[in-house]
């Protein structure tokens, strides 16, 4: 197997983040009970601004996973600011992770989770939260494969 390297996001890598996150919105948009998941949403200019400044913000965790300089999966997220107001210790939110269709069950998504909790937890986090649709049945399996216990539930009405 060749070797996976997990490193810092670099502006550089955008458009291969963006062809990835449109890879996690096909995914994700079925599962997506209120429809509300534009097609384009990882496609917008506004969405490739936002993800340069979290790869160049030092408050954001941004790594890419690459195998021979090809990106093949991402993980962001963010410590949690404050969140001894609402936690007892501190918590790491995972934004968001995704790896290439054709590179998946290979123990990327898992070296992605790793580095990042690694990464937080020397900065003092005590916990990892995300949220996943729950009939992605794949990332929830790896979820609860790597120690994440529901923790929550999120409702949403449309008004």
């Amino acid at each position: 197997m060749k070797e996976i390297i997990i490193r810092r996001a670099k502006k550089s890598d955008i458009e291969d983040i963006i062809k990835l996150a449109d890879q996690l919105r096909k995914t994700e948009a079925p599962l997506d009970k209120t429809k509300n998941i534009k097609e384009d949403s990882y496609l917008s200019n506004i969405y490739r601004e936002k993800e340069l400044k979290y790869i160049s913000s030092r408050k954001k965790i941004f790594l890419v996973a690459e195998i021979d300089k090809n990106i093949i999966g991402y993980v962001n997220g963010y410590i949690v600011e404050n969140s001894d107001i609402y936690y007892r210790d501190p918590v790491a939110y995972l934004d968001c992770l995704c790896v290439d269709k054709a590179s998946r069950k290979q123990g990327i998504g898992k070296k992605l989770i790793d580095e990042f909790s690694s990464i937080v937890k020397k900065k003092g986090t005590k916990y990892v939260k995300l949220n996943a649709f729950e009939n992605n049945t794949p990332a929830v399996s790896l979820y609860k494969k790597e120690g994440f216990e529901e923790y929550s539930i999120y409702y949403m009405k449309k008004i």
